[in-house]
């Protein structure tokens, strides 16, 4: 096994260390693997999309005054962004949920801009087959 050093903020870690304690994981390391492995089926995931998909984003980031990187992308992507929800959690973070209906590629690239914002901490997905019965009453 390969050791690889990173970064992690102070406040992080302490998190990680609390939750440590309360969850059934052999070590921060054993953590660590998972979210590697986590990370690399959602990509896998969002790689082999194909055609026209139907979506929820769901994004919790640190509040500022107007994050205009945010609002760029949204206005980017607004011809897939289909609804739009914005809701202040606490004092320091709010949360959007985003619908999605559009070209899989297109969805792809609106979920990298989002990753690539350093002020979002969590993005979920969620994705629908766009099939849908016409023999629905």
């Amino acid at each position: 096994m390969v050791v690889v050093s990173l970064s992690i903020p102070d406040e992080l870690l302490s998190e990680l260390d609390s939750v440590l304690g309360e969850e059934w994981y052999a070590s921060r390391s054993e953590v660590i693997r998972q979210a590697v492995r986590k990370y690399i089926s959602e990509y896998r995931q969002l790689e082999a999309m194909e055609g026209e998909v139907v979506a929820t984003i769901t994004v919790l980031y640190e509040k500022v005054t107007k994050d205009i990187e945010l609002t760029h992308i949204q206005h980017e992507y607004q011809d897939i962004i289909t609804t739009y929800l914005h809701s202040h959690l606490t004092e320091k973070s709010c949360l959007e949920v985003m619908v999605v209906k559009g070209p899989s590629e297109r969805l792809r690239r609106l979920i990298d801009g989002l990753k690539s914002n350093r002020r979002v901490e969590q993005i979920k997905f969620s994705v629908m087959s766009m099939e849908i019965k016409n023999n629905l009453p």
